[in-house]
């Protein structure tokens, strides 16, 4: 009998680049299988936005197999069930899959399928992703690592895919049998292929510009990449080297441009790499002082918030615009970061709030790079060595470095379309368009006096370990009581984690040292001052350079 060899695709649903369906598939037959899991699909931050994209995602990959002579099998329900019984039922050898560390149920999951898989003297082979590594090492060595990891040669396509051809799956759902109903937000087109021409319409049209006009939302500069490579539908790796290969026409703004696409590729890398060490930065802020002390909630304030109704025009042209369109084009980096630098700054309030009313409606939404940064954001996810404060002013000042011409803000925010870009920070009282909810300068000075005393318990500290947050024995995820969901998982106590977490209590010195390096800051600098932002200006390289 032909060796047989079930591929369990989660966030990596391509054909290209893809070790475990290579593999499986120089060994004979493959049973490629996504399980629909209701606990992900009915996480309190899920979109369905997003999953609408998922699914088209897999009727293309369904595609892609295809091409190579399979398919794309189907399955519904918990994958500690669902996998075993399609080794049986499929007699295969075992199973093939990458390690994913996006969420904390995911570890939950993968934990229990690895028992469940034993207790059947079945087999699962995991295999790291690119960029993931089960190693503690120092940041600068993870860096320096990344990009080695990213020119390794990538692997090729199967040349066939053999499924038996008894092998049979359910339909692709649509969203309603999924449990969700659209929410308007157009949603593009799930293909490697696509993905692989928004890459090269990037290079073409948008790299002269790309490192200079970042800051603006107007400027339509993103790649757009960003849900694909959320779903694995195309690799780093070939981002990497697709760009790595690209013509820069010896014009510096070009080769500018791609070091900064480079570098944002490998920062979402290493926050999942931080989460894989530390999966408590989805429920908890990295130093346990700022939880402990609690946080502001006013439920009024918090919906003024999210429908764009603040009297701050740029924060309110932000929050439309991720409803409006899952973000993932128009809502680019400074845009976000203002937008969430509001809620916890100056509004006071849990950033975990925040992070779980953009993963509800981002298309790209992927919690490692949605959590670490909101709490990057809000200052709790603080560099150890800095004493500054980088708090965001929304008025004039965003408007003169992020949209000086207004028309992000008068696309989004059509009440004042009659003012001048000059007015679009503190507009006049307007027909239609609410005051400002608060005092920026008062609830400012605030939260700086607020931060300081809480970081003044760790900053400067050799040891970090002490000051971080826990692993907390109850995993419930933040917002399910808020929002009709699945989570009947999380209501085990200090459930076991696949991959394991590390274990704080028992780090020796050179690894607590190593963890140090994770958050501080690897560059000289110092807070840019208040000031119209000229052209060709950036401090974002800084930023990156950060992580």
């Amino acid at each position: 009998m032909v060796n047989r060899t079930l591929v369990w695709f989660r966030r990596d649903l391509r054909v290209y680049d893809h070790e475990p369906l290579s593999r499986a598939a120089r060994r004979g037959a493959v049973i490629p299988v996504f399980v629909f899991d209701r606990s992900l699909l009915h996480h309190p931050e899920t979109s369905p936005a997003r999953v609408a994209f998922m699914v088209d995602c897999l009727r293309h990959l369904d595609k892609d197999l295809r091409r190579l002579g399979g398919r794309l099998i189907l399955r519904s329900g918990d994958p500690v069930k669902v996998l075993p019984q399609l080794v049986e039922e499929t007699q295969a050898e075992g199973v093939y899959s990458y390690i994913d560390c996006e969420r904390i149920y995911g570890r939950v999951r993968d934990a229990r399928l690895n028992q469940a898989l034993a207790d059947r003297q079945m087999r699962i082979r995991w295999f790291e992703p690119p960029a993931s590594c089960s190693e503690l090492m120092a940041y600068p060595d993870y860096r320096q690592w990344w990009y080695q990891e990213m020119v390794e040669p990538m692997v090729p396509a199967p040349a066939r895919v053999r499924v038996p051809a008894e092998v049979v799956g359910e339909e692709l759902p649509d969203l309603e049998k999924l449990g969700h109903s659209p929410d308007a937000k157009p949603i593009p087109t799930g293909s490697t292929q696509v993905a692989r021409h928004l890459l090269q319409r990037f290079l073409a049209e948008k790299a002269e510009r790309y490192y200079w006009q970042l800051s603006y939302p107007s400027a339509e500069i993103t790649t757009g990449l960003s849900p694909y490579i959320k779903f694995g539908v195309i690799s780093v790796r070939e981002c990497v080297q697709t760009i790595q290969r690209a013509d820069d026409r010896d014009d510096r703004r070009i080769q500018r441009s791609y070091y900064q696409l480079i570098s944002r590729l490998r920062w979402g890398n290493g926050f999942t790499q931080r989460f894989r060490y530390l999966p408590q930065l989805e429920l908890r802020s990295l130093y346990s002082v700022f939880d402990d002390d609690g946080w502001d909630f006013d439920e009024k304030l918090y919906q003024a918030w999210q429908t764009g109704q603040t009297g701050f025009p740029i924060v309110d042209a932000a929050a439309r615009c991720l409803q409006a369109t899952g973000g993932y084009l128009a809502l680019n980096f400074r845009t976000r970061a203002i937008y969430a630098s509001f809620l916890s700054n100056l509004m006071g309030m849990d950033w975990r709030y925040g992070a779980l009313h953009f993963m509800r409606h981002l298309i790209d939404g992927d919690c490692p790079i949605d959590h670490y940064q909101w709490a990057m954001q809000s200052g709790v996810t603080h560099c150890v060595d800095k004493a500054w404060t980088r708090i965001y002013n929304p008025q004039q000042v965003a408007v003169d470095r992020c949209d000086p011409d207004g028309q992000f803000i008068k696309h989004w925010v059509p009440e004042l379309a009659h003012l001048s870009p000059q007015q679009l920070g503190m507009p006049p009282k307007t027909k239609g368009y609410p005051t400002p909810i608060l005092d920026y300068r008062q609830v400012r000075a605030h939260r700086v006096k607020q931060l300081e005393a809480q970081r003044g318990k760790f900053l400067q500290s050799a040891n970090l370990v002490p000051h971080l947050g826990r692993m907390p024995k109850n995993v419930m995820p933040f917002g399910a009581e808020r929002y009709s969901s699945e989570v009947t998982w999380a209501t085990v106590d200090a459930p076991e984690l696949f991959p394991v977490a590390l274990d704080l209590e028992h780090l020796d010195s050179e690894q607590s040292r190593n963890l140090r390096t994770w958050f501080v800051a690897h560059v000289n600098m110092t807070p840019s001052k208040n000031r119209q932002r000229k052209s060709g200006e950036s401090n974002d390289l800084q930023q990156l350079s950060l992580l």
